[in-house]
């Protein structure tokens, strides 16, 4: 037997160089496992870049957006009130907010909650009667104030974008137009407690007046230079919107502090809706007011 010196010698595996892939045509089994393994490595992939930093499911996507301060989030409130610029681009500057367009519809939401609990409560004051606030009146605030100022401008801004072709506004500057511009609302509704009926309406009429001013001035130029033309049309849907928005706020919480749901319960008033038989200018506690007005 010879020797053998195994001390400067190297053993080399006897397996195959490079890439060790199955044969996948081979076997089903194997290449299911394969593919479940991409799947979840693309899975994997997509959550680490929406979770990173800038990624949309990251906290920091959207911290820029609630970077202002409450003195620019009033000047952006008081520049609806009188319309004159390019709001987006004089007044935004490029910098659009969340806070003010959840802010400003927050506030007119317990705006009319507030004005309307407060003329019924005056009202069972002067009559000797007992009063209890009405929460239902709130929920009806939240759903016709959020619907409006909310969830309309996303609808707005897929129609800008899709079907009039347009795509120089993004859905935050859309929603800051609506938001902002339910500034007026909130005067309005303060001052439908001044119990003098056409006082109130006016209001009521100048606040309608100036906000919808305020939304085609913004929202036309757009429409007017979009690739589809047809699309121009979508100013007087609009419109028609906003001035729904209206009557739903006058009819149902203002009116002088005499809105569809005080001292109603809303099953009984979407009863007469229904029927037909909804009377627009009826005066709730018509002695009570005159006696409030005497006084």
């Amino acid at each position: 037997m010879g020797w053998v010196d195994f001390g400067t010698g190297s053993i080399q595996p006897d397996v195959p160089l490079g890439r060790i892939s199955p044969n996948l045509s081979s076997s089903p089994h194997a290449r299911a496992t394969h593919d479940l393994y991409s799947a979840e490595q693309r899975l994997g992939s997509s959550i680490d870049g929406a979770t990173k930093s800038g990624g949309v499911l990251n906290l920091d996507f959207y911290s820029a957006w609630f970077d202002v301060n409450t003195a620019k989030v009033l000047e952006r409130c008081y520049r609806t009130l009188l319309p004159r610029e390019d709001y987006v681009g004089e007044v935004l500057e490029g910098a659009p907010d969340l806070y003010g367009p959840f802010w400003v519809p927050t506030t007119l939401v317990f705006s009319l909650f507030l004005t309307s609990s407060l003329y019924t409560s005056i009202a069972a004051y002067l009559d000797d009667a007992a009063y209890s606030y009405d929460f239902t009146r709130l929920g009806a605030a939240t759903s016709v104030v959020y619907t409006y100022c909310l969830g309309v401008p996303l609808l707005v801004w897929l129609a800008i974008k899709y079907w009039a072709g347009a795509s120089d506004r993004s859905p935050v500057e859309i929603l800051s137009l609506y938001g902002y511009s339910a500034t007026v609302w909130i005067v309005v509704a303060w001052l439908s407690l001044i119990p003098v009926s056409l006082v109130s309406g006016v209001c009521a009429l100048v606040g309608t007046l100036l906000s919808l001013s305020f939304l085609v001035r913004n929202l036309y130029p757009i429409l007017a230079t979009a690739p589809n033309v047809s699309a121009r049309i979508l100013i007087v849907v609009l419109a028609a919107l906003h001035l729904v928005f209206a009557v739903a706020v006058w009819w149902g919480f203002l009116k002088g502090g005499r809105g569809a749901l005080v001292d109603r319960d809303l099953k009984d008033v979407a009863g007469e809706i229904g029927s037909g038989l909804g009377q627009i200018g009826s005066d709730v506690g018509g002695e009570v007011l005159r006696r409030w007005r005497a006084a």
